[in-house]
C-alpha cells in the first residue's frame, strides 16, 4: 500500500497535532491569500491542516453499476485535487496534511467533520475564490450556518497584500 492509498491519516505526526486548521478543496488553489495565511499560521502555532472535499453524486439507484463507477471517477478527481494542493502547501511547510473525503451535502458535510473530529480547531475560507459552490458555502458560513458551527470561522479577504497577512500572525 503506497501513501496515497493510505492518505495522511495514519501519520502519528498528524494524529498529535494538537488543532487542525480546517480548509475547503474546492477551486482553493486560485485563493492565494488564503493558502499564505494558512501557511504562516501553521508555522506559528504548530497546528495541523486539514482539508475537506465534499463530492455531491446523483441519484443512480436504478443502475448501480453506473453509481459506482462514477463514485469511483468523481473519487479519483477528488484525490487528484487534495493531493496537489497538499504538495503545493508540502513546498513552503512541513506538515501533512489530515485528508477528509465525503459525499454530500457541502454545509452539512463540513459541519459533521469538525463535530466528529475534535482536533479541529477552525475552519479558514477565503473571502474570494471563484467557484460558486464554495461562494455558497462562505455566504452559509458567514451568515445563518454559523450557529452550526463549533469552532471560529476565519475569512480572509481577498485585498489584503502579504505584507497585511504578515502583520496579522
Amino acid at each position: 500500500m503506497d501513501e496515497k492509498d493510505e492518505g495522511y491519516l495514519g501519520d502519528t505526526e498528524v494524529k498529535h497535532a494538537h488543532s487542525i486548521c480546517l480548509i475547503v478543496s474546492d477551486k482553493i488553489e486560485h485563493c492565494e491569500k488564503l493558502l499564505y495565511y494558512i501557511m504562516r499560521y501553521v508555522k506559528k502555532t504548530s497546528a495541523g491542516i486539514g482539508i475537506i472535499h465534499v463530492s455531491q453524486l446523483g441519484e443512480y439507484q436504478h443502475w448501480a453499476n453506473v453509481e459506482e463507477q462514477m463514485r469511483n471517477e468523481i473519487r479519483a478527481q477528488a484525490e487528484e485535487e487534495v493531493y496537489t494542493l497538499a504538495n503545493r502547501l508540502a513546498e513552503h511547510i512541513d506538515v501533512k496534511p489530515v485528508f477528509y473525503f465525503r459525499e454530500g451535502d457541502w454545509e452539512s458535510e463540513v459541519v459533521k467533520a469538525i463535530k466528529e473530529d475534535s482536533a479541529i480547531s477552525g475552519l479558514f475560507l477565503a473571502g474570494k475564490s471563484g467557484s460558486r459552490r464554495y461562494d455558497d458555502l462562505l455566504k452559509f458560513f458567514a451568515g445563518k450556518g454559523m450557529e452550526q458551527l463549533t469552532v471560529p470561522l476565519t475569512i480572509v479577504p481577498d485585498h489584503l497584500d502579504y505584507q497585511d497577512i504578515d502583520e496579522l500572525i
